[in-house]
């Protein structure tokens, strides 16, 4: 049996930024499997003391969302945060020129798909 690649994965490498939908949290990928990230996530810890803790987390390729590519073409060149959506979404510098309705269209975007 091949094990087979989520289409949102291709593009995520270590070190990319990431945001879960469910957990509304960002976080930084520590791994990379073919359908879902392993990443860090600081967690503080009440158990006696005050205490920060690294706690690592599977998230599964459905609920996240890539934030260190454009959200439009994929493309890591000039991306520069999108502001007004609350979640800093990143578009690169050709598709910040283009309409967004030209945008979708052009890269085959029609939205999420959670």
């Amino acid at each position: 049996m091949k094990i087979r690649q989520h289409p949102r994965m291709r593009d995520i490498i270590i070190g990319d930024e990431v945001y879960s939908f469910p957990q509304q949290l960002f976080a930084c990928v520590e791994e990379v499997f073919p359908a879902a990230v392993c990443v860090r996530v600081g967690i503080l810890s009440v158990n006696g003391h005050l205490e920060m803790i690294h706690s690592p987390q599977l998230w599964r390729a459905d609920d996240i969302e890539n934030l260190s590519v454009c959200r439009y073409c994929g493309s890591r060149d000039n991306v520069q945060v999108e502001h007004g959506t609350g979640i800093p979404f990143r578009v690169c510098s050709h598709c910040r020129r283009t309409p967004v309705e030209d945008r979708r269209s052009s890269h085959g975007y029609d939205g999420p798909d959670w």
